[in-house]
């Protein structure tokens, strides 16, 4: 059996964790930098056991920082029109906020992340809804189209049920989706992206 110096399995060794590291995903940040960016949707839904409930309007409101691989105050609104169609009126309360953090491994994807204080609330006429953070999101949960401006989100969450069980489970896990036209307040206006 051959045998291998020491000093050479060392030198190995050392070749292949420099070649790791220089091949590793390198950070993403969002640009432009320290620009506030609006978002915008009108098919938001949220899924949890039998309840599906929609609102004509969803925004999300934060600051991209510098040199950032994340939104960290994004704050969430949805109005206009909530319900579960075609069976009863629904309220969406949300408090404090999430971070949206970019994806070094996959390209224009980032991973929404529930915050410490963040909550929403959805109120029905037999039951209500929480999710609360903190909360780690499945990765990768978000989609940017750069070129058409449109952040794809489909996020599964844990969440809880008081009232009915018409409604779902007690707890269990809920999914959020839509699609945000992005815009920001840059001058003049420049595309949001997510940079290597």
């Amino acid at each position: 059996m051959k045998t291998f110096p020491k000093v050479g399995l060392l030198a190995v060794v050392a070749l292949l964790a420099t070649a790791a590291a220089a091949t590793s995903a390198q950070a993403a940040t969002f640009n432009p930098d320290n620009t506030a960016v609006s978002w915008l949707s009108t098919n938001s839904s949220f899924t949890y056991g039998v309840a599906f409930i929609s609102c004509d309007r969803a925004t999300a409101d934060g600051n991209t920082g510098l040199d950032s691989d994340r939104i960290s105050d994004l704050a969430l609104t949805f109005t206009q029109n909530c319900a579960v169609p075609g069976w009863m009126p629904a309220q969406v309360d949300c408090v404090g906020d999430v971070s949206l953090i970019a994806d070094p491994d996959a390209d224009d994807t980032g991973t929404l992340e529930l915050n410490e204080g963040f909550q929403c609330v959805y109120t029905m006429t037999i039951c209500t809804i929480s999710v609360a953070g903190p909360q780690t999101t499945q990765p990768k949960n978000t989609s940017l189209d750069e070129a058409s401006q449109v952040l794809e989100a489909n996020v599964v969450v844990q969440a809880t049920r008081s009232g009915s069980n018409l409604c779902g489970p007690e707890s269990g896990s809920a999914r959020y989706t839509a699609d945000y036209d992005i815009t920001n307040n840059s001058d003049p206006p420049v595309p949001v992206t997510i940079d290597p």
